[in-house]
């Protein structure tokens, strides 16, 4: 893996990194330098905690890395990602752990390796994102940063049920790569017009199988989650380049602009234009 890193600020807080992966023909084995909070911007990868045990993150996702722990990162379909790595000071992550997850260390049971991000803290973490260019003010970066590390705390908390089926252990682990392998399908081509018999055959599995585990593994039904990954592939495309809206909108899976514009305001509560808008002026909520 190529990586190259870029500190964009620095406080007794936190610190926040940009950090840009490119394939390589090898596939190092990495251990965990700090506790980091990682937040894909854009691209694809797979993080391998063990052999046959892997979870596909993209921009729809938050991903937990801890100190220590060994893991390797693939790259599905050789695309390369960019994220936002959050590191936080010993004593504010421990005092967050406990009030957001009752919990007291990192490595907790209870806690997933990553989470689904909900729609306002992906655009609360395209608003960082954005206003960490236009150097804006500490006191606004650390509350935005704050609020991401806990949601996703709060959206990686596992709940009784969650880890009474994690008891289960192989039948668990099938499960979970079933479900990363439509997470990577969907991911690496949203705008095909999937069908559940096509991602059901791919994943080794039957279309009631693949409908229930993967709403009780990631939280929303998959046509839910492929809307998401569309609206997660138009944010990007909002942020890097002039292209227009409805240009995004069918580039991205979109049937139209209307459709488009229709998803972006269920989901985010906004509409793109506006959110284009409020994200360079940094008025994008962060609760």
């Amino acid at each position: 893996m190529q990586l190259t890193l870029k500190t964009l600020y620095r406080s007794d807080l936190l610190s926040i990194r940009h950090a840009v992966a490119r394939p390589s023909a090898s596939c190092e084995l990495f251990y965990g330098a700090a506790d980091i909070l990682l937040l894909p911007v854009s691209g694809l990868f797979a993080k391998h905690d063990a052999p046959k045990e892997h979870y596909i993150a993209n921009s729809n996702h938050a991903l937990f890395f801890r100190t220590g722990q060994p893991y390797r990162i693939s790259f599905p379909g050789d695309i390369g990602d960019e994220s936002l790595l959050l590191e936080f000071a010993r004593p504010a992550l421990a005092t967050l752990l406990n009030d957001v997850a009752g919990v007291q260390d990192w490595c907790s049971s209870s806690l997933h390796p990553h989470c689904l991000l909900a729609p306002r803290s992906m655009l609360n973490r395209e608003a960082l994102w954005l206003r960490l260019q236009s150097h804006a003010s500490a006191l606004e970066i650390e509350e935005r940063s704050v609020a991401l590390l806990a949601a996703a705390l709060g959206a990686a908390h596992k709940d009784n049920r969650q880890q009474r089926r994690a008891r289960h252990t192989v039948t668990m682990a099938r499960r979970r790569r079933q479900v990363e392998t439509v997470k990577e399908l969907l991911t690496l081509d949203p705008a095909q017009a999937w069908t559940l018999e096509s991602l059901a055959s791919h994943a080794h599995t039957t279309p009631y199988h693949l409908t229930r585990i993967f709403t009780e593994e990631v939280g929303i039904p998959l046509h839910r989650y492929l809307i998401r990954t569309r609206l997660g592939k138009a944010i990007e495309a909002m942020r890097n380049g002039a292209a227009s809206l409805t240009e995004i909108a069918y580039q991205s899976g979109f049937s139209s602009h209307s459709h488009f514009t229709s998803s972006f305001s269920t989901a985010f509560g906004t509409t793109p234009s506006a959110s284009r808008l409020g994200w360079r002026a940094g008025v994008v909520g962060c609760r």
